[in-house]
């Protein structure tokens, strides 16, 4: 391996993250009214199938809990997140997903595929990262 092999690798991934957030952030909320952010603890929720605490959730994604706070502050606000007291916790409180937040996940995570398939046959970059070699671009 050379002496700039891992720093090459690096600005690369750094390049294509950026090209998928700019690409997320710009079809999510032209389409859904969502930020990447709000996408994202909608994916961990729909995985817990059912309420997981605010912590819990803020330790599963790749934003502060503050920031995860407030993006849950307003999901709930639109109506696609509740939140009951935790049981254990008279602090914190559960969050689950309402049909209508299920919904919008799942309208954008098809959204997003697309998207994603769309960068995945235009830039090597963002296959790399992904994962995917030219070979499996169609599957």
């Amino acid at each position: 391996m050379t002496e700039t092999a891992l720093t090459d690798r690096w600005v690369s991934v750094a390049r294509a993250c950026a090209q998928i957030n700019q690409a997320a952030e710009r079809v999510l909320a032209e389409q859904y009214g969502l930020c990447a952010s709000a996408f994202e603890i909608m994916d961990v929720m729909v995985r817990a199938d059912g309420w997981i605490r605010a912590g819990e959730l803020s330790s599963r994604v790749s934003r502060s809990q503050p920031q995860v706070s407030r993006l849950l502050a307003q999901m709930i606000n639109a109506g696609y997140v509740e939140r009951r007291p935790a049981s254990n916790d008279r602090r914190g409180f559960d969050a689950q997903l309402t049909p209508a937040g299920r919904e919008l996940f799942s309208q954008s995570s098809s959204t997003m595929e697309t998207v994603l398939r769309e960068m995945t046959e235009s830039s090597e970059d963002v296959r790399n990262v992904i994962g995917l070699s030219a070979a499996h671009q169609a599957d």
